[in-house]
């Protein structure tokens, strides 16, 4: 931050509206003297500098990371048109993204109160009040011949105030209100590839459940069916107690665990429903037809890591509530200047309506008036101090954001790396399963095995086939966190796009 200084002139009080020449020239006179003084003015408070982050400019610690420009939608690259439909489904209705928005809109009305602040202030004003002066008080109404106590008295016309900062204090409260309206785009941003992310994880934790469903069917088959096979050969003396017994516990293990995949399938249906803003029953087309899950793709374009602190919108959102801080230490220490005032107010006055529109019954103040905090008990400085402190804890967040993106991306590309690795490991485990499943059954119709020995390929295959399952939607659910640590998942909108100048930084 560095420091600036500044003039702050305050003009509050009324200027009169009706059109008589000696108040609005007296008026025009007084406004034009502090115009032309307002155009020297300055601006008190540190001005704004982003701080230098160690680590923010560097390459990336792994070796091979893909450094072209990462899509703005990766999920499309998966090629799933109903993850797609969720996707945008839950972009257009979720309504944690609406609170986002809501919050937006909050901090867009908060910069529109901050700059009006700085505009004349005009309102109307009139009264009409029975009023009696007392007979015995320091004016002896009642020994004056002719003078009645009670009277009726009518007042309308116009008040406004206008405050030229001299001193710079609006100026700075009106970056402030910008920096914080930045942040909440930021933060909607941030709320959007948020959800992104979690729509992918849980469509992905929804076609795995279903997938294993498949999976263990056929494993519950193959496992009873040893069992059986076990219990008619104990029978017969050809295999002993326990190998017959140990058959039938792994069958019912194996049938045990089956619902267990059914009840994921419907956890991630109830998650998909909650983020896009349906009820749980409006799932349950996609809990009756299952589907694969989606391929993840082979690489991921992280880019250079400036590119990921230019796209994370908690960085960007960061950086935005660190300068509404320091505009915060400008608009407190505007508060130790002197205030100029230009006092005034306009109108008509009389003790009858119909003289009201009689020109003798025209009144008008104007005036220049100056108040100045010479002592406040050390409340200013105090402010002072507390707004530079809060200046000083959004720098340390920011900082905190900037790392915490750094290591978020390098620990997102590591596990989606060594997913990609184990889900491609498993695939080809897979392969050489169902290459030992096939000649399994070959030589069991050749009558060179026995049912018991193919149904037990049968298992090791749906075995290598739960593990390939279960490694690619981990693959899938670590690019959606890949994808979100290097700030995207979603093209920001328009409005996102050009709110702030900080990711442009």
């Amino acid at each position: 931050m560095a420091a600036g200084r500044s003039c702050r002139v305050v003009a509050v009080g009324g200027v009169g509206l009706v059109p008589f020449a000696a108040g609005v020239i007296a008026l025009r006179k007084a406004v034009l003297v502090l115009a032309l003084s307002a155009l020297s003015a300055c601006t008190v408070g540190p001005d704004y500098e982003r701080p230098a982050v160690s680590g923010e400019v560097g390459a990336w610690s792994l070796p091979d990371v893909e450094t072209g420009t990462l899509a703005a939608e990766p999920w499309r690259e998966m090629d799933d048109p109903v993850l797609t439909a969720l996707i945008e489904q839950a972009l257009a209705a979720n309504l944690d993204i609406a609170i986002a928005e809501a919050r937006l809109r909050q901090a867009r009305a908060g910069l529109d109160a901050a700059r009006g602040g700085r505009l004349p202030q005009v309102q109307a004003m009139g009264s009409a009040t029975r009023q009696r002066l007392s007979e015995n008080g320091q004016l002896p109404v009642g020994a004056i011949p002719g003078f009645a106590p009670e009277y009726s008295l009518y007042d309308a016309g116009f008040d406004a105030s206008w405050e030229l900062d001299l001193w710079g204090g609006n100026r700075r409260a009106v970056e402030a209100a910008q920096d914080r309206l930045a942040a909440s785009q930021a933060l909607r941003q941030e709320a959007r590839l948020r959800v992104v992310a979690e729509v992918v994880r849980a469509y992905s934790e929804l076609r795995q459940a279903q997938a294993e469903q498949a999976i263990r069917v056929r494993r519950v088959e193959a496992s009873g069916t040893i069992a059986q096979l076990s219990r008619q050969s104990f029978e017969v003396g050809e295999i002993g107690r326990s190998e017959a017994a140990n058959a039938e516990a792994a069958a019912k293990a194996e049938a045990a665990r089956s619902p267990e995949s059914d009840a994921r399938a419907r956890a991630a249906a109830n998650a998909l429903a909650l983020m896009t803003a349906q009820p749980p029953e409006a799932m349950a087309d996609l809990l009756a037809s299952p589907a694969d899950l989606p391929e993840p793709p082979a690489a991921v374009q992280a880019g250079l890591r400036a590119d990921v602190l230019r796209r994370r919108p908690d960085v960007i959102a960061a950086e935005a509530q660190l300068a509404a801080a320091t505009a915060d230490v400008g608009v407190q220490t505007a508060e130790l200047f002197p205030k100029i005032s230009l006092l005034g107010s306009i109108g008509q006055q009389a003790r009858t309506i119909g003289d009201l529109a009689d020109s003798g019954s025209t009144r008008f103040t104007v005036g220049p008036s100056l108040s100045w905090p010479i002592f406040a008990g050390g409340r200013i400085r105090a402010q002072i101090r507390a707004a530079g402190a809060r200046a000083e804890e959004a720098g340390a967040e920011y900082e905190k954001a900037v790392l915490g993106a750094l290591a978020d991306s390098e620990t997102a590309l590591n596990r989606y790396n060594a997913a990609l690795a184990g889900w491609q490991d498993l695939v080809a485990a897979r392969e050489r399963a169902e290459v030992a499943l096939q000649m399994a059954r070959q030589r069991y119709e050749a009558g060179e095995d026995s049912r018991i020995q193919y149904n037990q390929a049968r298992l090791a295959f749906a075995e290598a086939d739960l593990a390939a399952v279960q490694a690619k939607a981990q693959a899938i659910e670590a690019h959606a966190a890949l994808v979100k640590a290097l700030g995207g998942g979603v093209a920001p909108d328009d409005e996102t796009a050009t709110g702030s100048d900080f990711s442009a930084n």
